[in-house]
């Protein structure tokens, strides 16, 4: 299987630096230029299958592409939605990671009150994963989500342990990665 995942582009909050999580909002005016962008490089791809996060910036990022009229199947997972960060949500990008540097507290395993740690978020991957891997061998799998959920997918594909998270490079909007998966 080859595995393609993509960041969502830039949505209103990335632009305004603020942590959206599981906030539903739109795509800002330059992640929709991206999404269109990003359109011509699936068009040379064409993966079999696109699976999505509930959230409406993922769609409206495949949705250049999804509008050329070619047949494409769009699975929306709650397995991929971004991590929510609680009472953090809204605030400025690092607010988190902030407190908890400053509180000494893990990052990682931390939960904000309200919402999931990267432990939780990473577990939902690991599921999202082995779901993938039974049902579409030979194929080739999209992924459009958001930063955490990648970053946790991309770890459990390289078999590297969560702790690690943050030495991991963070995905940029409308990044996209490639694995290939045995």
């Amino acid at each position: 299987m080859k595995l393609y995942l993509v960041r969502h582009a830039e949505s209103v909050s990335n632009k305004a630096n603020l942590a959206d999580s599981q906030t539903d909002v739109d795509l800002s005016p330059e992640g929709k230029e991206d999404s269109v962008r990003l359109a011509k490089e699936l068009r040379e791809i064409m993966p079999d299958v696109y699976f999505v996060s509930p959230l409406k910036r993922t769609r409206q990022t495949l949705q250049p592409f999804l509008d050329t009229g070619k047949d494409t199947v769009v699975i929306e997972s709650e397995l991929l939605l971004e991590r929510d960060l609680g009472e953090f949500t809204g605030t400025p990008m690092g607010s988190f990671q902030e407190y908890c540097r400053s509180n000494n507290i893990d990052l990682v395993s931390t939960r904000p009150s309200g919402g999931e740690s990267l432990v939780d978020v990473y577990d939902k991957t690991k599921r999202f994963l082995e779901d993938i891997k039974k049902s579409y061998v030979d194929k080739k799998i999209l992924v459009c989500g958001s930063k955490n959920n990648l970053m946790c997918l991309q770890i459990a594909i390289e078999g590297k342990d969560i702790a690690d998270y943050y030495s991991f490079p963070a995905f940029k909007t409308g990044e996209m990665r490639i694995f290939d998966i045995a």
